[in-house]
C-alpha cells in the first residue's frame, strides 16, 4: 500500500513494525463525519431513495403476517451477501434445506443461516439497547458460529494485521492495509459514539458513512463484510427508516461488486465521500423499489390463492399452509404435517389438495421423499 495515493485521504497513512521486524504502511481513518458537498446530484438521488424506502416500509403496515415477506427479503439478503465473500449457494438449494429439515447443513447454507441470525438477533437487541461495541461482538460470534473462519477468534476484535489482497499476497503487497490492531478499539468506540449522536445529517448518508468507516476498519479477522453489510439493516431499522428487514440491498453491492470495492477504497484514498454515497443511495433506491413491486405480487397471489381454498371445509388448516409457503414455497409432507401437527395422512391429504388448486406441483420425482414447490411464489423470490 503506497503511501502517496492518500496524500489526500480521509486519515493518515502511518508505517508500523510487523512480528517479523519488517515494515509496513497501514490506514488509520478520521473519525466520522467527513465534509460533504450536496450537490444537486446528491440531493436529487437522496430524495428518491428516501421515497422507494419509504413506500417498502409503509408495506409492512398492510402484511397480513409478519413473516409473509421479512423471512424471503432476509434470506435473499443473506444469500446475497455471503456471496459477496465467495459463498456460491442458490435460493433454492438452501429453501430445499429449510424444506427438508436437515440438521446437517453445508457449510454454504449454514453460512446462510448465521447471517439471518445474526440480523434478528441484533433486531432484537436494538428495542431496548442502542447499537454498541458489545452487540457488534455478539453479532459477530453469532455469525461466525461452525463455519469458516470459527477459528478466528469470533465476537472478538483482532489482534493480528490484517490485508486486502490476493490469497497469496504480502501485507506489504496488498491493496489496502487496514488499521493495526492497536488502534481497533479507539476506532470503533469513536464510530459507535457517531452512530448514537444527533447529527442533521439525513440517515440514509449517516448508514453509507457507517459502512465505509466499519469497511475501512476492519475489526475482525474474518467476516467483516458480512457484518458490515447487516449492519445497514440493523441501523435503518433502529432508526425508524424501515419497520422491517425488508430491504436486501446487498443484491445491488453483489451486481456491481468491482465498483462497490473500488469506491470503498477510493474513498478513502482521495477523502472525497460523494461518489461512494451516491453509489449507496442508488442501491437503496433500486433494491427498495424491487422489494416493493416483488412485495405486490406476493400479496397479490396470496389472496388469489385463499379465494381458491375457503370454501373448504377445513380451509383454516390449508390457509396455515399457504402462509407458510410464502415464508418457504418448497414444502414435504413431513414439513406440512409439522407446520400443523396433525397426522401424516393428514398433511398428505392437504399437500394433494393444493396440488389439485394447482398451487402445488411436484419438484422432483425422483427422489424417495417427495418434495413439492408453490413455484409461482417461488418464480418472484428466486435468485435473479
Amino acid at each position: 500500500m503506497e503511501a502517496e495515493n492518500y496524500k489526500n485521504a480521509f486519515g493518515k497513512v502511518m508505517q508500523v513494525d510487523g512480528v517479523n521486524g519488517d515494515q509496513y504502511n497501514v490506514f488509520i481513518p478520521n473519525p466520522l463525519p467527513p465534509n460533504i458537498e450536496f450537490d444537486e446530484e446528491l440531493v436529487l438521488i437522496l430524495s428518491r431513495a428516501e421515497e422507494k424506502l419509504g413506500k417498502l416500509s409503509g408495506i409492512c403496515l398492510t402484511l397480513p403476517s409478519p413473516n409473509l415477506l421479512i423471512i424471503p427479503y432476509l434470506r435473499k439478503e443473506a444469500i446475497m451477501s455471503t456471496r459477496i465473500e465467495g459463498t456460491r449457494i442458490s435460493m433454492q438449494e438452501v429453501l430445499l434445506s429449510e424444506a427438508k429439515e436437515r440438521e446437517e447443513k453445508t457449510k454454504d447454507a449454514q453460512e446462510v443461516v448465521n447471517y439471518i441470525n445474526t440480523v434478528n438477533y441484533a433486531l432484537t437487541k436494538i428495542e431496548k439497547s442502542p447499537i454498541n461495541v458489545e452487540l457488534i461482538k455478539e453479532m459477530h460470534k453469532v455469525l461466525m458460529e461452525g463455519v469458516r473462519g470459527d477459528e478466528k477468534a469470533p465476537g472478538e476484535f483482532r489482534e493480528v494485521q490484517n490485508w486486502i489482497g490476493s490469497e497469496l499476497s504480502k501485507v506489504s503487497d496488498a491493496n489496502f492495509v487496514p488499521p493495526n490492531p492497536e488502534a481497533v478499539p479507539k476506532l470503533m468506540e469513536d464510530l459507535i459514539e457517531y452512530l448514537n449522536t444527533e447529527h442533521n445529517v439525513p440517515v440514509l448518508v449517516r448508514c453509507a458513512l457507517m459502512h465505509y468507516q466499519f469497511e475501512t476498519i476492519h475489526p475482525f479477522c474474518d467476516g467483516n463484510g458480512r457484518i458490515g453489510r447487516s449492519l445497514i439493516t440493523v441501523y435503518l431499522c433502529k432508526k425508524k427508516k424501515i419497520i422491517k428487514p425488508l430491504l436486501y440491498i446487498s443484491e445491488f453491492f453483489e451486481k456491481h461488486r468491482l465498483e462497490y470495492n473500488e469506491l470503498l477504497l477510493k474513498t478513502g484514498q482521495t477523502g472525497k465521500f460523494e461518489g461512494w454515497i451516491k453509489f449507496f443511495l442508488k442501491a437503496v433506491e433500486v433494491q427498495s423499489e424491487d422489494a416493493s413491486v416483488r412485495a405486490h405480487k406476493l400479496l397479490y397471489l396470496r389472496e388469489s390463492y385463499r379465494k381458491r381454498v375457503q370454501r373448504e371445509a377445513q380451509s383454516s388448516d390449508i390457509l396455515n399452509i399457504i402462509d407458510y409457503l410464502f415464508s418457504n414455497p418448497f414444502i414435504t409432507v413431513k414439513r406440512a404435517q409439522h407446520i400443523l401437527d396433525v397426522t401424516y395422512p393428514t398433511g398428505k391429504k392437504y399437500v394433494e389438495r393444493l396440488v389439485e388448486y394447482e398451487i402445488l406441483k411436484e419438484a422432483n420425482r425422483l427422489q424417495r421423499e417427495k418434495t413439492f414447490v408453490a413455484y409461482e411464489i417461488y418464480e418472484i423470490i428466486k435468485d435473479i
